[in-house]
This record gives structure tokens, C-alpha cells and sequence, in this order.
């Protein structure tokens, strides 16, 4: 009886493996096909050097972005955000995370990631992480913001 129930067991860990790969490889899939994002922000961590002082402040990030006309073959993209509207490049990696890099007029970097997962409880939802580094005269600053994009039809 005990090999009997073993082997449920063992059947049905085997089955919900299985529906989480085919709903990675289903998120992966919407990703690669997606030609624009909307993102919303939800939380941001920076860390912050004031003369040389470090403190890490945490800030609930509510800013949103569309990226557009996203096309990774030809390397390109365009976001469309608060301070208006720029062209980025675009890349995915080989476990299908989608890279989008800005270069923004003060001549500084942000790094743009959306993962092909959802974010917890979502089933549309991808899990988008972006990083900046600044600095403006006696202070430097990294952070953090974490946020979920959706496919825009």
C-alpha cells in the first residue's frame, strides 16, 4: 500500500514540474513575441554617498513606463516615461530575460531587466528590475527599483 502511495506522490510532483516549465516557457514565449511593455513600479531601494556618507533609503516607487517598438533583432527599443521619450537598446539573453539600456542626456546609465516569470500571484504580470547610478556634485547614487510589465496590445 506505502509503494502505492509513494508513487501518487511521486506522479503528481512529476505533474506540477511539469506545469511550471510549460508556464515558464509560456511566459518566455509572450516576452520574445512582445513588441511593447507597460511597466509599474512598485518599490525602489537606493543607496546613497553624500560626502562620502553611505545610508540606504528604501522609496515607494510608483512611476510607470511604456517601452516600444521593441525589437531585438534589430537591437532597438523606445520608452516612453515621465521625462519623456528616448531610444534604447535592446537585447534577450539566452534564458530569455529581456535587457533594455538607456543612455540619458546627463550621460548616465539605466539598466532595465524583465524576466521571463510573473511576479507572485500574476499571470500576465513579468518581474521587471531596473538599476541607475547617478552623480550630482558631492553625491552618488545607486538604486533599485522592482516592478511588474505587462504585454500593451
Amino acid at each position: 500500500m506505502s509503494m502505492q502511495i509513494s508513487q501518487v506522490i511521486f506522479a503528481a510532483v512529476l505533474c506540477l514540474a511539469s506545469v511550471g516549465a510549460r508556464g515558464a516557457e509560456n511566459a518566455a514565449t509572450r516576452l520574445r513575441q512582445a513588441r511593447s511593455l507597460q511597466c509599474t513600479y512598485q518599490s525602489s531601494e537606493g543607496t546613497w554617498v553624500r560626502s562620502g556618507h553611505r545610508t540606504i533609503e528604501e522609496d515607494p516607487d510608483h512611476g510607470t513606463a511604456i517601452y516600444d517598438n521593441i525589437d531585438v533583432t534589430r537591437g532597438s527599443a523606445r520608452i516612453i516615461a515621465n521625462a519623456g521619450a528616448a531610444d534604447l537598446t535592446a537585447w534577450m539573453d539566452r534564458q530569455g530575460s529581456l535587457w533594455l539600456i538607456e543612455r540619458t542626456p546627463l550621460g548616465y546609465e539605466v539598466v532595465t531587466t524583465v524576466y521571463p516569470m510573473y511576479a507572485d500571484g500574476s499571470t500576465d504580470g513579468f518581474v521587471v528590475l531596473e538599476s541607475r547610478h547617478t552623480f550630482a556634485g558631492s553625491i552618488a547614487v545607486a538604486s533599485t527599483a522592482y516592478g511588474t510589465c505587462r504585454v500593451k496590445q
